[in-house]
């Protein structure tokens, strides 16, 4: 429950909009008399509207915050976040221009950040080269014959594949996870998202315009597989992003289930966006704008079985919100779990916190469950409506073998 006088609360806009008036006032009725202040009179001058003009930024600034949520309170804003954890585990449980890279990597027991080339042959897109992650376990000469699980990341907007590496810092939370087991040994791929920048496309195959849909399923799955080794299997891809990338998830994932078998939600929303960074993404038809719609599509799935992770906070109210209408919608063959936070704003902090659970939990659909999954403020996801019994026992990589001699994590089968 928000206080009174809380980042959000109804009494910090009061006393802020107040601060504001107050001193424009005070600015008006002292204009003159300050002469008296002789050659300082400009100085107290410039105080008092420098003070108005911070004034109404702090209005504007907490009028922002009370809509979007960016922090949800004074802690969060200076510095306090959702904090991951990683629970410990029993004892017991564990290719040619970058081939010298690979080995001295897997030997450092750290993984690879390369480019990849996704050409658009398919939609036609040409764009920069996408950003690739792999495992240390793929330089590892006892690793030379397997194929990889993939995961898909898709950014925000406005928003890169850089977005991974450098603000979320990928590599090290990939390093750290598949070193303790927690995650397996998967590709994770970051194409470029946002091929239309300054304009928004939703990862929508847009009317009379780019077809993204089409290059980050076909063209990014032909362009993984033929120069990585990399599986084919549904059952060993997956796609996950962060806000307008959490959508492109859910959306990509529920319309192309026989591409992808689980997908990760964080702090995305269940419809596109319609806005002036969109323009009219469907032309004037109604009905396929629907059909991008993550809440249409739970209740019109095909019989293909899919599994959504629904990240959110309870102050991000468009995504919980969001989550909550899909756990009121969806029905098998879609599998629900969800991560709802107590705490935390829409910002990268709190999506920093949530990446290894998110990552823990994917693992679990492209690799037999190795240790724990880690916590976010003691948190876990959970499965939630019908079904939620099936989101394990039907899904057929529980069927799985071990990837080489004395590794510390296993892959599942399949190439």
């Amino acid at each position: 429950m928000t206080s009174l006088f809380g980042l959000t609360g109804g009494g910090t806009a009061v006393l802020a909009v107040l601060l504001m008036l107050g001193l424009s006032v005070a600015l008006l009725l002292s204009w003159e008399r300050l002469r008296v202040l002789g050659r300082w009179s400009w100085a107290a001058r410039a105080g008092l509207l420098g003070g108005a003009q911070l004034a109404a930024v702090l209005v504007t600034a907490l009028l922002l915050n009370n809509v979007f949520v960016f922090y949800q309170s004074w802690s969060e804003l200076l510095g306090a976040h959702p904090r991951a954890a990683q629970p410990s585990a029993p004892a017991g449980a564990i290719d040619s221009r970058l081939a010298a890279t690979l080995k001295a990597n897997a030997a450092a027991g750290v993984g690879t950040v390369t480019s990849l080339v996704i050409p658009g042959r398919r939609s036609g897109i040409r764009t920069g080269p996408a950003l690739v992650y792999l495992p240390p376990e793929y330089g590892n000469p006892g690793y030379a014959s397997r194929s990889f699980p993939v995961l898909e990341l898709l950014d925000g907007f406005p928003g890169s594949p850089a977005t991974w590496t450098r603000t979320l810092h990928l590599a090290t939370v990939m390093n750290e996870l598949v070193d303790s087991g927690r995650v397996a040994p998967f590709i994770v791929v970051m194409p470029v998202q946002n091929v239309a920048s300054p304009h928004d496309t939703e990862c929508v195959n847009v009317s009379h315009g780019p077809q993204v849909e089409t290059y980050l399923t076909y063209d990014v799955r032909a362009a993984v597989t033929q120069q990585l080794r990399a599986s084919q299997a549904s059952s060993q891809w997956a796609v996950m992003g962060d806000s307008t990338g959490g959508y492109c998830a859910s959306d990509l994932a529920l319309r192309h289930p026989s591409l992808f078998s689980a997908a990760v939600s964080i702090a995305g929303y269940n419809a596109p966006a319609h806005d002036a960074t969109t323009g009219n993404l469907f032309g004037s038809d109604p009905a396929r704008a629907a059909a991008f719609s993550p809440s249409w599509l739970v209740q019109h799935q095909p019989g293909t079985p899919v599994h959504l992770l629904l990240i959110s906070t309870r102050s991000d109210r468009t995504s919980y919100r969001s989550s909550q209408q899909l756990i009121a919608l969806a029905r098998p063959p879609v599998y629900l779990s969800t991560l709802t936070l107590p705490r935390g704003g829409h910002n990268f902090a709190t999506f920093a916190a949530e990446l290894p659970a998110a990552l823990g939990w994917v693992s679990r659909f492209v690799a037999p469950p190795l240790a724990p999954i880690p916590t976010v403020d003691g948190l876990t996801p959970q499965p939630v409506g019908p079904g939620r019994g099936e989101a394990r026992t039907r899904h057929p990589i529980r069927q799985a073998r071990a990837a080489g001699p004395g590794p510390k994590v296993r892959l599942a089968a399949g190439r």
